[in-house]
């Protein structure tokens, strides 16, 4: 009898298996097209944003593997440099394409993360897909971080929150969570906001997964310190702003979590106040509630992530003085979990999910910058007809968006010329 219970279940655990990898597969196809076609005008297909194009292209081209121990900004791009190193080894017919899908695929994989991770700590599948479609989706950015690779840190600032604090049952998983937190903190020294994090799950989980994730975490880190304590790694312009900081989070993080951007605005208006006062009063109620033991909190998960929340936004604001909308991502999804967590209630977390779903569908298809172009194709085009006219050795290809003083990718003829 016992040996017909075990034949059975390793039957459903085979039955499960491939069940399981073909709605990964899925998922993944899914929110990368949805992704791709959330771009207006000549399309993510057919354009190359900004550092996209003149960072990270022009240095994969230029520099080979090289360009991985190149800085940008203050601290080094993993993932971007990555998929850009993709990018270069394809026709540069095919690098806007190549630089749009492999971000909005590592985009849906960061989503597809969040929603088996998070399931160690929420139970309810609606919950788990609150927590992870909007990564997705986005729907608190829509400008400079949709389908780009240089941007695709900020959400991986979130689900580093749940590759730290889970443990995957598999060994597969435990070793995949391990190299997301090296991809994820090889591109970003903002990450170093989840030390006290590494450090509570090294002392709480106190296992050999726990000094794995640490080892994992710390590695990269110490790199990108090293890189600005040597001069490798440079960041000018800082302007430091507690005061800009603070309000940035009451005042759009946190309403742009729960309303999207479209309905919040890029700026502070008076719609922008009263969604941020009622997004405020919310979350407020819910903590009463909590208190009071009317609604069951699953409060661990609510300090860990609203406290990460508020730091995520708050360190680079009030380093750099400056608040753009893609600041808001990873604390606007942190607050998702806080948001979760608090209600930790069917019928609460149903209501939040429909309010999402509305949410992401206002916010689905908007106009952004990269809408204007230039179609790399057309670009590409004037490229190669000035490298049939003269003895250039290298062209430069105007990339979104167009403001002042401009964005180019500068390439040599011979890479230009690739069929």
């Amino acid at each position: 009898m016992v040996a017909v219970i075990e034949r059975d279940e390793e039957v459903r655990r085979g039955t499960r298996t491939p069940v399981k990898a073909a709605a990964v597969v899925g998922a993944l196809v899914l929110g990368t097209a949805a992704s791709i076609l959330r771009q207006p005008g000549p399309g993510a297909l057919d354009t190359v944003w900004a550092e996209d194009g003149e960072i990270f292209l022009t240095q994969a081209v230029r520099d080979g593997a090289g360009a991985f121990t190149t800085s940008y900004a203050g601290y080094y791009h993993l993932v971007a440099r990555l998929v850009a190193g993709v990018a270069a080894l394809l026709p540069p017919a095919q690098a806007a394409a190549a630089l749009a899908i492999g971000a909005a695929l590592v985009t849906t994989a960061f989503a597809i993360a969040a929603y088996a991770l998070s399931g160690e700590y929420l139970s309810s599948a609606v919950a788990r897909l609150v927590v992870s479609v909007p990564v997705a989706v986005l729907p608190m950015a829509q400008g400079d971080v949709l389908n780009s690779p240089a941007n695709l840190h900020w959400t991986g600032l979130y689900v580093l929150f749940w590759f730290l604090l889970c443990r995957p049952e598999s060994t597969a998983g435990r070793v995949l969570a391990c190299a997301g937190i090296v991809l994820v903190v090889g591109s970003d020294i903002l990450t170093g906001v989840y030390l006290p994090l590494v450090a509570f799950v090294l002392w709480f989980h106190r296992d050999r997964y726990a000094v794995a994730k640490a080892v994992a975490f710390l590695v990269p880190f110490a790199l990108q310190v090293l890189g600005l304590l040597t001069g490798a790694s440079e960041r000018e312009g800082l302007a430091p702003d507690p005061v800009r900081a603070v309000t940035g989070f009451v005042l759009r993080a946190v309403p742009t979590a729960l309303f999207g951007e479209r309905w919040v605005g890029q700026t502070i208006s008076a719609r922008s106040l009263v969604l941020a006062a009622v997004a405020w009063l919310l979350i407020g109620a819910l903590l009463v509630l909590g208190l009071r033991k009317v609604i069951r909190p699953r409060w661990t998960l609510v300090v860990a992530a609203g406290v990460h929340s508020a730091l995520v936004y708050i360190a680079p604001v009030a380093l750099s003085g400056i608040a753009t909308p893609r600041y808001n991502v990873a604390p606007a999804l942190l607050l998702l979990v806080t948001v979760v967590a608090l209600l930790n209630d069917v019928v609460g977390v149903r209501v939040l999910a429909a309010l999402m779903l509305l949410v992401c569908a206002v916010n689905f298809r908007v106009d952004n910058a990269r809408a204007d172009g230039p179609a790399w194709h057309t670009g590409l085009e004037g490229a190669r007809a000035a490298c049939a006219a003269g003895p250039e050795g290298a062209v430069s290809i105007e990339v979104t968006p167009l403001a002042a003083p401009g964005w180019h990718v500068a390439l040599p003829c011979d890479y230009v010329d690739r069929k």
